[in-house]
């Protein structure tokens, strides 16, 4: 009798774990950390996954805890799981000029939430292009803009700049400042290139692709992919900078020139899919804090950085909504009618993302005795890898740090990943009998 194969989502999820571990026993390192001694497996382990899932959730400062080459594995760990674990193993298959074998192709494309993987090597070839190019113009931007980033040397401020860039586009939030962005407040180019590299990150490299081919052929339309993942991106955004320039105007941007409210409005709802700050989360108000929970919850887009249950997910579960509404079966927008199975995907993301969301929520608010909006941020920040916290995070005990980690995991390989790890392949032999029961 031949042993079953392990199906794409469970090599994954194994694989992501591997990787974690290595950074964890690297980060244990005596030469990693300023502190003597080696750092505990807890505190290295959350913080190799936090880098690992782009989430940027810590439990120790990363400019004063970790030296350089600490600092520097974190940087690593930011790339990988940005790209893709299976992206790099591809990119490094073609490079050498070796055969990449359907397997990768299709862990390849599963890490990337990509459609098929008939065309994966393009695919590959040009996220990693894409990601270098804008992480290197990021770069660039940073270091002509950024105040006092020659004070300890060349190489640091190249590295400095470098981190931070990195850190943006691939959604991590992990800082070098001690502060997160809060020193850069009052500079509001800071803002905006920090605003434009988190939300060039949370569009995907599918978007991304097209956006670049428009650049040259404006004859071609966007796929409706694209559309969607563009409205609801822009939507959210602009609305949760409308809203906190309302709430705040009399408040944390009291005192401000109307540019650098305007700035720091449109930064604050972008870092919903990263966890940088100018402002502590603490001090925003609590209307505030609630609607970025639902800014969060939503997250980045497919195929991107970022978690959440994914902008097109929310999309087709408002249209879907829409269309019950008004008394039609078929989701239809854009002359386009989107497949039954998609919209069933959907409501399946949403539910189960909210279900874990409701029972971690609760198992923090148990042990941890955590009231219930600070856990419901943290909860929601981990599985949508946004690093956002109301300062829970470091006064969590080792079964709250291990639950955060685990949610970061999760929303790192995806929802639909988590669902194939744990399903079991089953074909129905046996057509039953239809029935109706009664909704709402």
């Amino acid at each position: 009798m031949r042993g079953k194969h392990p199906k794409p989502g469970q090599l994954l999820v194994v694989s992501y774990g591997g990787v974690s571990l290595i950074g964890t026993l690297l980060l244990m390192l005596p030469w990693a950390s300023t502190a003597p001694g080696a750092t505990s497996f807890l505190d290295a382990w959350f913080t190799a996954m936090s880098a690992l899932t782009v989430t940027g959730l810590t439990v120790v400062n990363t400019a004063g805890h970790w030296t350089l080459f600490g600092q520097a594995v974190i940087l690593l760990l930011i790339q990988i799981g940005g790209l893709g674990l299976m992206v790099i193993t591809t990119m490094f298959l073609i490079i050498l000029g070796l055969r990449v074998h359907l397997g990768y192709q299709v862990l390849a494309a599963q890490d990337q939430n990509y459609f098929s993987f008939a065309g994966i090597k393009s695919l590959v070839r040009s996220i990693v292009f894409l990601t270098l190019s804008i992480e290197l113009a990021g770069t660039v931007l940073l270091m002509l803009t950024l105040p006092d980033l020659w004070r300890n040397g060349i190489p640091y401020g190249i590295f400095f700049a470098l981190f931070h860039a990195v850190s943006a586009f691939n959604g991590a939030g992990f800082d070098l400042t001690g502060a997160s962005l809060v020193p850069f407040q009052h500079l509001p180019w800071v803002s905006i290139i920090f605003s434009l590299l988190i939300s060039l990150g949370s569009l995907g490299y599918v978007v991304l692709q097209e956006l670049v081919g428009l650049k040259f052929r404006w004859h071609r339309r966007l796929s409706l992919h694209s559309r969607l993942v563009l409205i609801v991106t822009i939507g959210i955004t602009l609305v949760g900078a409308a809203f906190y320039f309302v709430t705040e105007y009399g408040g944390l941007l009291s005192g401000f020139p109307l540019g650098l409210k305007i700035a720091d409005s449109l930064f604050q709802s972008s870092t919903r899919t990263c966890g940088f700050t100018t402002v502590p989360v603490v001090k925003w108000t609590e209307p505030f804090q609630f609607l970025m929970i639902l800014m969060m919850f939503i997250g980045a887009s497919p195929g991107s950085v970022g978690g959440g249950i994914k902008t097109t997910t929310f999309a087709v579960i408002v249209l879907a909504v829409w269309t019950l509404a008004r008394g039609r079966k078929a989701v239809v927008v854009m002359e386009r009618e989107i497949d039954s199975g998609n919209v069933l995907k959907a409501f399946t993301v949403t539910i189960l993302a909210s279900l874990l969301v409701a029972a971690g929520t609760l198992a923090l608010m148990v042990v941890e005795k955590i009231s219930l909006l600070p856990a419901l941020f943290e909860v929601v920040s981990a599985l949508a890898t946004a690093g956002l916290s109301m300062g829970v995070t470091q006064q969590l005990s080792p079964f709250g740090l291990i639950l955060i980690s685990l949610f970061m995991f999760i929303g790192r390989i995806g929802v639909l990943s988590l669902i194939y790890f744990i399903a079991q392949t089953h074909k129905r032999r046996v057509g039953y009998l239809k029935e109706d029961i009664l909704i709402g």
